[in-house]
């Protein structure tokens, strides 16, 4: 049985991530590791409340004891990190937040990988690290070019994790998505926040 900590599982990717795991795969444990902030609900992961191989274990990923906890009463042995502040606009306004979360925190779940000898860290971060792609498409040797506190948080954590592989052979992996969309997104993403504008007859913020 593998035990994977997904840490940020109450969010949007996250719980995708959760109910597609438990549905997909009878061999893993699933402990969600989430802060429960604004973007984090647990009405995300209803459908998987009873399912015996989930686990809920509050906590913060800055906070060492707290990840270190969960490490120990489940035994992880792989680490999924979605969690992150991941709004550009909230970042221009208290960017502060969005290093400590993404950065730092990343530099926490990346020290208790590395304590507790996890067979995989993975990270999940985005292409907003390369910046304006105005023809064709990323690939993944661009280098990176941060335009705002948000992609520059998350190119520090990537970067991070990239040290921690370099530097003591950690097993690392990180993959940048693009767009996401689908069930539980919060609404103040671009497609959930112009469709639920649409059925109250409001308008469209362009």
């Amino acid at each position: 049985m593998k035990n994977i900590l997904v840490t940020g599982g109450a969010g949007f990717i996250g719980s995708n991530f959760v109910h597609l795991m438990l549905q997909k795969y009878d061999d893993v444990q699933i402990v969600v590791f989430d802060k429960l902030t604004y973007a984090g609900n647990l009405d995300n992961l209803l459908p998987v409340t009873d399912n015996p191989r989930y686990h809920f274990y509050q906590g913060d990923i800055c906070d060492v004891p707290a990840v270190d906890g969960a490490m120990q009463q489940y035994n992880i042995d792989t680490i999924v990190n979605f969690a992150a502040e991941t709004h550009v606009d909230r970042s221009l306004m208290e960017p502060g937040g969005f290093i400590q979360t993404d950065v730092y925190g990343t530099y926490v779940l990346l020290e208790a990988a590395k304590k507790y000898a996890v067979e995989r860290y993975h990270q999940i971060s985005t292409d907003e690290v390369y910046g304006q792609v105005l023809k064709g498409r990323s690939v993944e040797d661009d280098r990176l070019h941060t335009r705002s506190p948000y992609s520059a948080s998350k190119a520090g954590g990537d970067l991070m994790c990239l040290a921690y592989f370099t530097s003591f052979g950690l097993p690392v992996t990180i993959t940048r998505g693009s767009n996401n969309i689908g069930p539980y997104q919060f609404p103040e993403k671009v497609v959930p926040l112009f469709i639920t504008n649409a059925m109250d007859d409001i308008a469209l913020p362009l």
